[in-house]
């Protein structure tokens, strides 16, 4: 039965379907895969496109308030400051298959459709990794500050301003902590303490273990006073209301990549754009020729996996942390 088997094999890697399956196929299961992968990062990035290996974003994309002009005086000139532009540079992602001939006689309905699957689901891990490590590491940004702080200045080398605080310290997921931060977030300016951005907020991110938490607070129709605390409603523990946050029309995202870090810490994100998410060159599958390389040396075929991107934040009003 075995040789039978071994035989069936050996003539499905001869017959032409099979050589479209290795030049088509493997391509097909890797970018499905890819596609199918689980993720959450599309949905907390701004993606923008380059053909640089870096790019230059300014950080607010604009000039400020206009300013008042006095009978005969001249109009004052705006730029964009110099230093305020943040620049991406993108990195290079990719691996290698390497197939044996053998392989392919002995075992090609197996391993060999396993391997680009792993392939495109890494890819997507890599990039859902890479963004989030971003978010958690809070480390300085563009501003100098760390990218979740208080009083952030309007401008690269402009002063503190009291208001742009996207940090809430000392407070867990409650209906009070939320509304808080959601004012703060109307708060924010951008150039000068006058220009208030009417910046709105769009997502609630939170570690997995804060998911149903967070639906709670934002599906419910009404609430638990338990809930209710600070700015929000009375602090009594007993009897409900009516939960004013479901206008707020607010998206759950949640992830197991922020519960690494803290499973208490949660975000608001805006419709700021300021983590940018830049490709470069997108997922791609290359076979070897394989007149030459190894196959002519060691009968393996090889295929190259490659995508050249960055991630990096070019704005802190993308997003308030809560810890």
């Amino acid at each position: 039965m075995k040789q039978i088997w071994d035989m069936s094999l050996k003539e499905a890697a001869t017959r032409p379907e099979f050589y479209q399956f290795m030049t088509v196929g493997l391509k097909d299961l890797l970018f499905k895969a890819y596609k199918e992968a689980s993720s959450t990062y599309e949905k907390i990035v701004t993606f923008e496109t380059s053909t640089k290996d870096k790019e230059g974003y300014p950080s607010m994309g604009t000039v400020g308030l206009p300013a008042q002009v006095n009978e005969g005086e001249p109009y004052q000139e705006k730029t964009l400051p110099k230093n305020d532009l943040v620049e991406i540079t993108n990195i290079k992602c990719g691996q290698i298959i390497a197939i044996t001939q053998e392989l392919i006689d002995d075992e090609q309905t197996g391993m060999i459709k396993q391997l680009p699957l792993d392939l495109g689901k890494a890819h997507k891990k890599k990039e859902d990794k890479s963004v989030y490590s971003v978010i958690t590491a809070n480390a300085a940004c563009y501003d100098t500050n760390n990218l979740f702080s208080l009083n952030h200045p309007g401008y690269t080398g402009g002063g503190a301003i009291g208001v742009n605080d996207n940090i809430y310290t000392n407070v867990t997921l409650t209906a009070g902590a939320l509304a808080v931060t959601l004012g703060m977030i109307a708060l924010w300016t951008g150039h000068t303490a006058e220009d208030i951005l009417d910046v709105a907020s769009k997502i609630l991110l939170v570690p997995r273990r804060l998911r149903y938490t967070a639906s709670v607070l934002t599906r419910s129709e009404f609430m638990a006073y338990g809930y209710a605390t600070n700015v929000f409603g009375p602090a009594a523990t007993t009897g409900q209301g009516r939960n004013p946050l479901v206008e707020e029309g607010l998206d759950i995202v949640s992830s197991p990549r922020l519960d690494g870090t803290s499973t208490t810490d949660w975000y608001v994100w805006t419709d700021f754009p300021g983590l940018i998410f830049q490709w470069r060159e997108k997922l791609e599958l290359t076979k070897e020729n394989e007149q030459s390389g190894v196959k002519f040396e060691r009968d393996v075929y090889r295929w190259k996996s490659s995508s050249r991107w960055g991630v990096k934040p070019i704005n802190w009003r993308q997003g308030i942390l809560v810890s």
